[in-house]
């Protein structure tokens, strides 16, 4: 009876899979085109959990990376021809062009001109479609930008000159830098001093009478000597984009009143960062770093003054070079909001929250989805007694590691939050005991808890001060440093609690079920001597059945495994940070009150 009530629990859960297929496998949704067989969803979160864009876009340009953890490369054209993007709709195919495709690498950059970018929405998205031997290429870069766009510049070419993508065909005339270079995004340009210029001659599509964005992800590792980054001038007249040391400057003449702006943007030596300045054609210009507004200013220069070649890299005769790399130079004939600057950073940066990928679909009528629910009811109908009782260990199991993975995942990321917190009010203090927040701003901040057993102490020892020395002494120091790290070790331990419910699913779980699949192949053969005869209809389900357990055993261990390495990161980073501040604290008391103060 109780075998009998196991097996229906486990049919049951077998009847909750199925029906939650039939909702992401083919067949719940019209196909775009039946001579596709896969496809993805792929979701777009403008929310500010997610890119945070606060207004819509229109004809916006996304970067949409492809490698080995969302895309399978071996189901698609060798050079991408085959996949093709289209809207939520299902029907409208979109403009694109690939900029880089290797399957080897396994790795894809491709650009998809998105018609509307819904601000703070997580509910719309697109879809990818490959898997047809057939198809012929169908990406054209010429179609993938806006009529703004009038020079965009992927330097995904190994050698020769930069090639503009957009239909202008704004090609540099001049180089001599290096190509071929590891950029944010596939290949990136490099610009190396003394005359390492990119030149553009001038061009019918520069017409910046709506204004001028200028873009790049730009790393330098050294300071720059006035160094010309942007350029368009002649005979005098002209804007500048410049860096001395590390700052970024915004200056022009236009022939009445030359500009320059007062403050410039401090650009960090080392890694990429997405460097924005946009223009009205006489008014405000903004700059912006990494896709937030950092300075600007409002001025009267007219750019429909400006003529000639434009130059990146330095000026035309070699001078003021610029030391450093280049990607995604983009040059946009109109002033490009707040949203559109932010919304290329997220898009385009390795770390973006843009994107997200949802499983793959196949397109074959909800055939396999069957035949496998088919397969699954045989084995669990053949799943014996000893079986079922080491698969119920084995979710039991289960059970207490995902709770562990889930409530730990939050518990670590609000200790993280809640130390974020903290540490900015702590930062703004020149008293490091003069906190005056509310603490339920950090009741998650471990930091924050060892920050007030630090002050109970310092109050305890306060009182020896009023007849002894006047500032804390190296004992008393001494004192609070061994509260510190009492505290410190009390939070690891904190953050480590259960954590061996990990390991002994990550451990126990294969043994289980190997020990499930030798006791059932035991009894398979066993009842094959007894009868007799060896028939594989009779044998097939006992083994299929004893191989179910070591399955199961898997299913336990494999996420259990992942988990506790993706927690057991997460501690170390929390641990870390929080060592950091111990050490912190304590110099800055004895700083601001030892006796060396």
């Amino acid at each position: 009876m109780i075998h009998k009530k196991v097996r229906r629990i486990l049919l049951g859960l077998l009847l909750l899979v199925g029906m939650s297929w039939t909702v992401v496998l083919p067949g719940a949704q019209a196909w775009w085109n039946e001579d596709w067989q896969y496809r993805k969803k792929i979701t777009l979160d403008t929310t500010p959990a997610g890119a945070d864009i606060p207004e819509n876009l229109v004809q916006f340009p996304v970067l949409v990376r492809l490698h080995s953890g969302n895309f399978d490369f071996t189901r698609a054209g060798e050079n991408g021809e085959d996949i093709r993007f289209v809207a939520g709709d299902d029907l409208t195919l979109l403009k694109y062009h690939i900029e880089v495709f290797d399957g080897v690498d396994e790795i894809a950059l491709v650009w998809v001109n998105l018609p509307v970018v819904k601000a703070a929405s997580n509910q719309e998205g697109i879809w990818l479609y490959y898997g047809n031997a057939k198809a012929a290429t169908a990406g054209d870069a010429k179609t993938g930008f806006d009529a703004f766009d009038q020079g965009v510049f992927h330097f995904s070419e190994i050698e020769g000159l930069p090639q503009d993508s957009t239909a202008y065909g704004a090609h540099g005339a001049k180089f001599s830098g290096g190509l071929g270079l590891a950029g944010i995004m596939g290949n990136g340009a490099g610009f190396y001093g003394a005359g390492s210029i990119l030149e553009i001659p001038e061009h019918p599509s520069f017409n910046f009478t709506s204004g001028l964005t200028f873009s790049a992800w730009v790393k330098i590792s050294e300071p720059q000597n006035n160094a010309v980054l942007f350029s368009r001038a002649v005979d005098g007249m002209g804007l500048f984009i410049t860096i001395r040391g590390t700052r970024v400057f915004v200056s022009g003449n236009d022939g009445k009143q030359p500009f320059e702006s007062p403050q410039g943007l401090d650009l960090p030596l080392e890694g990429w960062h997405h460097l924005a300045v946009t223009m009205a054609q006489v008014g405000r210009v903004t700059l912006y770093l990494d896709g937030v507004e950092s300075k600007w200013v409002d001025t009267k220069f007219d750019l429909s003054v400006l003529k000639g070649s434009l130059l990146v890299g330095g000026e035309a005769d070699g001078s003021r070079a610029f030391t450093g790399e280049l990607d995604e130079l983009r040059i946009a004939g109109t002033k490009r909001s707040g949203a559109w600057v932010r919304a290329n950073f997220v898009s385009q940066g390795p770390d973006a929250g843009f994107l997200a990928f949802a499983p793959e679909e196949i397109n074959e009528g909800g055939g396999a989805a069957a035949q496998a629910l088919v397969y699954l009811a045989i084995i669990i109908k053949n799943i014996s007694f000893d079986g079922l009782i080491i698969i119920g260990i084995l979710v039991g199991f289960m059970g207490v590691s995902w709770l562990v993975m889930v409530s730990k995942s939050i518990s670590l990321f609000n200790t993280a939050r809640g130390n974020k917190n903290f540490l900015e009010q702590y930062r703004r203090l020149t008293d490091p005991l003069s906190l005056d927040a509310d603490p339920g701003l950090f009741k998650d901040s471990g930091i924050y808890r060892i920050y007030e057993a630090g002050l109970r102490n310092l109050d305890f020892l306060r009182h020896d001060l009023e007849c002894g020395p006047k500032a804390f002494t190296a004992k008393h120091l001494d004192n609070l440093k061994a509260v510190l790290e009492t505290g410190l070790v009390e939070e690891a331990r904190r953050m480590n609690a259960w954590l061996m419910a990990l390991t002994l699913s990550i451990s126990g779980g294969p043994f289980l079920g190997l020990l499930g699949t030798v006791w059932g192949v035991m009894n398979t053969f066993a009842a094959m001597a007894e009868a007799g005869e060896a028939n594989i209809m009779a044998i097939a389900p006992g083994v299929a059945s004893a191989l179910a357990t070591t399955v199961f055993g898997l299913i336990v261990a494999i996420p259990a495994l992942f988990g506790y390495n993706y927690l057991a990161g997460k501690i170390r980073e929390v641990t870390t940070d929080t060592g950091l501040f111990v050490d912190l604290f304590a110099l800055n008391v004895d700083s601001v009150y030892g006796e060396s103060s």
